[in-house]
């Protein structure tokens, strides 16, 4: 099964597969800022892209999953909160450049091959004095079962942030344990990296 096909028929088990809240890590980050102009590239359902609409964001998402984006808006309409939201492979996606005061990057796991040039858009988009906020599954993720990809490859360590964003300024950067309860596929004892990073 390809990637697409895979999500598009996560998505369409349930209405919320990662639940309702937004991530805790990028609540944190949200409600410590001014509002402004924020991007969730790879969305998905749209948790956190919604969540900061009802703060006062501006808000773009994008996910390659058709069926993501349809949960989304309507999870949007629901609570009354307007999000632009785009069908996009991340590859092929380019923002707009110095025009976002944040970028949200909430388990978006990528072959490295894809991830460094799409980190280099991302970084062309912050405004300065913009940040991207991030929370993923590390290397020790794999002794886990609480979700995340099985391949170290798409996995994350201090390190390897630090240096693919070198550009920026870290902030923040943490390796930490916790509990997930993040619907039924982010739920259990975990380990994630949780990154700040500021284009100064």
């Amino acid at each position: 099964m390809n990637p697409q096909n895979f999500w598009n028929e996560r998505y369409n088990e349930t209405e919320l597969v990662y639940g309702e809240a937004p991530n805790i890590w990028m609540k944190v980050c949200l409600d410590a800022r001014i509002p402004g102009k924020i991007l969730f590239p790879a969305e998905g359902q749209g948790r956190n892209a919604i969540y900061a609409a009802s703060r006062g964001w501006e808000v773009d998402a994008f996910d390659f999953s058709p069926v993501a984006r349809q949960r989304a808006l309507e999870q949007a309409d629901r609570q009354k909160v307007s999000i632009r939201y785009q069908v996009h492979q991340v590859q092929d996606y380019t923002p707009r450049e110095r025009y976002y005061d944040a970028i949200g990057l909430s388990y978006v796991h990528l072959p490295e091959s894809i991830r460094i040039p799409f980190y280099e858009k991302l970084i062309r988009s912050l405004k300065p004095g913009g940040e991207i906020f991030i929370e993923g599954f590390t290397h020790t993720q794999l002794a886990y079962q609480s979700g995340g990809p099985r391949s170290e490859e798409l996995l994350y360590t201090a390190a390897i942030v630090t240096r693919e964003l070198s550009v920026l300024q870290p902030i923040y950067c943490l390796e930490t344990d916790l509990v997930l309860a993040e619907g039924e596929y982010h739920k259990g004892p975990a380990h994630v990296i949780r990154f700040i990073g500021l284009n100064a």
